[in-house]
């Protein structure tokens, strides 16, 4: 019998934790498909960008990638957990969180149009990273560049008065170089992977949770799996697990590794009080989360039935 290639792309470095779990995945993959499917990875941004991973896996240009979930794609639902200062609770317990709303909206389920999930963990908190000014209130955000990987993030630092500027995630670091931006929302192990940590000398942390936490993804076109052998579709899904332990394993170290880099590189690090990010989540409730809720509702989806589901699981789960 013919042996069944895929392609598999990571807009990732292969020698950063994403893409090392990418390897382990392909790797369990062709090991107990041997002969039936093999997997060829397209590391660091050769076949498709971060911005174009998710397109490619619905038209076909790839079978399977690695997705950082964003409204350009057309989500909205999905993203409720990426609205800013939510209160989230841990990293791995809103993974869970983030697996009961999908249980209970159909329509958030139903956003996965033409693509299907393998597999997902989230992101790291995100928190505010500036070259040179320390930020605890947003008036210190005024009249700064700063750069957000996600809709919702650029959303929050425009409503607290600074230039949201939108760029691929490998343009990250020369342009804190260049002066493009003053600063970046993101968390710490990706602007280690993209050489922007050191070049970022304040860091402001927002808590566990952070500003948010965004799921990532193993996304495989649902045309191309469904036509396969059912044993290939059983190895293709099983096997997703190995990608989210060694994923998960290497980025809390990776945390760790950044934590300690910082504080060796001597940058300024300043943590906010729950009455402080307080003031955050005020800024940000009118333009940023009921115009989500508005917006949702404008198209027909249950915005405020999923936003208040969730505030109720972030309650439930900090118990």
């Amino acid at each position: 019998a013919k042996v069944i290639k895929l392609t598999v792309n990571d807009h990732n470095p292969p020698f950063a934790p994403p893409g090392k779990a990418i390897d382990a995945y392909v790797a369990a993959v062709n090991k107990a498909g041997a002969g039936k499917v093999e997997l060829t990875v397209h590391h660091g941004g050769a076949l498709l960008s971060g911005e174009e991973a998710y397109r490619g896996v619905q038209t076909g240009v790839c079978d399977i990638a690695h997705y950082a979930i964003d409204t350009r794609e057309g989500f909205h639902l999905n993203l409720v957990l990426s609205l800013p200062f939510m209160g989230l609770p841990g990293q791995h317990e809103a993974e869970d969180l983030y697996r009961d709303l999908l249980d209970y909206s159909k329509e958030m389920r139903g956003e996965w149009e033409g693509v299907t999930i393998l597999s997902f963990m989230m992101m790291p908190p995100t928190h505010v990273h500036t070259a040179k000014k320390v930020v605890k209130t947003p008036d210190d955000l005024k009249g700064l560049k700063i750069m957000g990987a996600e809709y919702m993030l650029n959303a929050s630092m425009q409503a607290a008065g600074a230039t949201p500027v939108h760029l691929d995630i490998g343009d990250m670091a020369p342009s804190i170089q260049t002066g493009l931006i003053d600063g970046i929302m993101n968390h710490f192990p990706v602007l280690d992977v993209f050489g922007a940590l050191e070049l970022v000398k304040t860091h402001t942390i927002f808590g566990e949770g952070g500003i948010n936490l965004t799921p990532m993804f193993i996304v495989m076109n649902t045309k191309v799996l469904n036509g396969l052998p059912a044993d290939v579709q059983k190895i293709l899904k099983d096997n997703a697990s190995v990608w989210y332990e060694v994923f998960r394993e290497g980025d809390t170290g990776h945390i760790m590794k950044t934590q300690k880099d910082v504080k060796d590189w001597g940058h300024t690090m300043t943590y906010l009080t729950p009455q402080e990010v307080k003031v955050w989540y005020n800024l940000v409730k009118g333009p940023v989360h009921d115009k989500w809720i508005k917006d949702a509702e404008a198209k027909g989806l249950p915005g405020k039935k999923v936003y208040n589901k969730a505030l109720q699981l972030i309650k439930d789960y900090k118990k």
